[in-house]
């Protein structure tokens, strides 16, 4: 009798059909897009970007890395261990391990900050070769770096197998530079650092950062479909033997996949929405022409009715043309997903993917289990709809729709009442403020405590503790007028290290480069000890003064003075520095992050002894710079064997520093 009925009104059957099953079209060929984006950027995360499946880290490593590598790496110990655990459980492939790091990139006079990854070249390829997605092999090879396109415009387009200096701060907090040829370019796939990607290979990162230690241990299976599985057995397993020491990751958690997190998460709301959309509309279409063919089919109802048909029975009547509608659409629809889909993939069209840059083939992924689904689905709620919507038209009477409900509108008003109670405790100054030109003199003469003026010479003991463990390195330093040269002598494996200051600038030198590195700014504040700080600085020269009123400082009256940075060349973009009343002689100073906070503070004792003009004058003997943020993070700067000394000009030359 359903045939009978869907036959007996052709029109209204077929344009049923048409929206029904353009709508489920829609839903299907945008469900196999949505798949296709999935598995396209989860091959980019898997392979593109070498995360493989699955990653072991140091407890909090994900989080933690940036801002301690040395803290949450993986010793050479660990790395064996952990490659043993992941090879003992099925569907494993192969394990790699990688290092992460920042620094500073030069090339031919122009630097930029990098964010780096060291690979396994040969890991790299042959995860690659089993990428999905066709792409041209990776460049990277044993001795060369790949940097991103915004970041080679940044250091002003370097020609491909050029030298390039990369710079930074070891696991030691130590400097240190290495050099290695531009080899090609490659995309993070995350616009936030896009200008900053470097890929290296591993060897060649561990010797910038001085360890042999990694970030992370990475491992490819047969199958992403098995990665949490293997995830927790491996967890499992490292658990018993180290409890709390790592956490192991899959290729989608958030610190790793955020490229693929981030759009799924939106792609899934967008086709959350359009399937609530065209549910919708499936369904509106079907209960108008459930509603249609009740007033249109009166006589018919009332017949069987007096034969003895139920309401029940005559409802179900309607839903089983409805659901007979949703079936004819949704094999239709069917029909045709599968029919484009073949004609996509068989024309070879090509697609970008968000953010990513290397076009891609585009194929729909249409399982059939998912497409027999979403139409039982839509055929499920359709029927729902049709059998609510007919049990309510059929009947004895009409109902109007009686008493409608009321529609609270409940309009919380807050008024926040702005009470701004500025106490301003306004202090009489015992002095006037001094001028700038007797400020400049007071800083003039706490230079001269600390070697800024005159020529000196001496030996500078840096003890660093850190919760990656304690360092101590030996420098000879040699300064005159402003310029300084610091060469290592202790550890004897950094012998002919070299910080050269000269002219408002900052070089470091060591054996094995074929030129020094330039020392940006923002590299001078490499580790506890920034690298200004090794050799004497001049505040009265580079900053700008202003008065801040008095202060004690453990117990002694001191100026306060706020500097601001005058000069390029400044090692702090600005600095409160506490001048001791008497002798006016640096006995604090806070330095400061562009936005105000203090970062570190440095505190002075002065326990040597110099003449100056014949006369004895107290020099720094020790100055201790604490990490504001992380009180166990300092260093300590002894300063022994102070004596005035005449070093000769050609001993702060540039064009001799990689030769003396």
């Amino acid at each position: 009798m359903a045939f009978r009925n869907l036959y007996r009104d052709q029109r209204r059957t077929l344009a049923t059909v048409v929206a029904v099953g353009v709508g489920l079209l829609a839903v299907l060929l945008f469900l196999g897009y949505i798949r296709f984006v999935e598995g396209s950027l989860a091959s980019v995360v898997i392979y593109r970007d070498a995360n493989a499946h699955v990653q072991i880290y140091r407890k909090d490593g994900p989080e933690q890395l940036a801002a301690t590598p040395a803290q949450y790496s993986l010793d050479r110990a660990e790395q064996q261990m952990l490659h043993k655990q992941a090879q003992a459980l099925p569907h494993f492939r192969r394990v790699s391990d990688q290092l992460v790091g920042v620094g500073m990139v030069n090339a031919g006079g122009h630097n930029a900050v990098f964010l780096g990854r060291g690979i396994d070249p040969a890991f790299e390829a042959a995860l690659q070769a089993e990428s999905p997605l066709a792409a041209p092999p990776s460049a990277l090879g044993r001795d060369g770096l790949l940097l991103t396109r915004q970041l080679q415009d940044l250091l002003g387009a370097p020609a491909k197998g050029g030298d390039l200096q990369l710079f930074g701060a070891s696991y030691s907090n130590r400097l240190n530079a290495v050099e290695a040829p531009l080899s090609g370019e490659f995309s993070t796939g995350i616009e936030a650092i896009e200008d900053k990607g470097l890929k290296a290979p591993l060897n060649l990162l561990q010797s910038l950062y001085d360890t042999d230690a990694v970030s992370r241990v990475v491992i490819q299976l047969d199958d992403r479909g098995n990665a949490i599985a293997y995830r927790d057995a491996l967890a499992a397993r490292l658990e018993r033997k180290a409890p709390g020491r790592y956490e192991v990751t899959t290729w989608n958690h958030p610190q790793i996949g955020q490229l693929y997190v981030s759009f799924m998460g939106f792609f899934n709301m967008v086709f959350a929405f359009t399937g609530t959309v065209v549910f919708v509309i499936a369904l509106t279409t079907i209960q108008h022409t459930v509603a249609m063919n009740v007033a249109d089919r009166t006589r018919e109802i009332g017949m069987l009715r007096a034969m003895g048909f139920s309401r029940g029975k005559i409802a179900g009547l309607f839903v089983r043309e409805s659901v007979l509608t949703t079936l004819i659409a949704a094999c239709l629809a069917l029909g045709v997903a599968y029919m484009t889909i073949y004609a996509i993939l068989s024309s070879n069209l090509q697609t970008q993917l968000p953010r990513i840059a290397e076009p891609v083939k585009l194929a729909l992924d249409l399982p059939l289990g998912w497409a027999l689904a979403a139409s039982a689905v839509v055929a499920l709620g359709i029927a729902l709809g049709a059998a609510v919507t007919a049990r309510k038209r059929i009947g004895g009477e009409v109902k109007a729709n009686g008493k409608s409900v009321p529609l609270t509108r409940l309009l919380a008003t807050t008024t926040c009442l702005m009470l701004a109670t500025v106490l301003t405790a306004s202090l009489a100054h015992a002095e006037d403020a001094p001028s700038e030109a007797t400020m400049r003199d007071w800083l003039h003469k706490a230079d001269l405590a600390r070697g800024g003026w005159g020529a000196y010479k001496w030996s500078l003991s840096i003890h660093t503790e850190d919760p990656a463990g304690a360092t101590t390195t030996t420098y000879d330093i040699a300064v005159r007028d402003g310029k300084a040269l610091a060469r290592t002598v202790e550890p004897k494996r950094y012998q002919g290290e070299k910080i050269l200051i000269a002219s408002r600038a900052m070089w470091y030198a060591k054996p094995g480069l074929r030129k020094p590195v330039s020392i940006s700014p923002q590299q001078r504040l490499v580790g506890e000890a920034a690298n200004g700080d090794i050799a004497a600085t001049q505040y009265a020269r580079d900053y700008a003064p202003a008065y801040a009123g008095s202060a004690q400082v453990n117990g002694v009256d001191c100026h306060k003075l706020k500097l601001t940075a005058s000069t390029p060349g400044a090692t702090y973009e600005s600095i409160v520095y506490y001048l001791d009343k008497r002798s006016l002689m640096g006995v604090k100073a806070d330095f400061l992050t562009a936005g105000g906070a203090v970062f570190k503070t440095a505190t002075f004792e002065y326990g040597n002894k110099v003449k100056v003009n014949g006369r004895e004058q107290p020099f720094v003997s020790v100055m201790k710079i604490v990490n504001a943020n992380f009180p166990d993070r300092y260093s300590r700067l002894q300063y022994v064997q102070v004596s005035p000394s005449n070093p000769p000009d050609s001993l702060f030359a540039l064009d001799t520093l990689m030769t003396m």
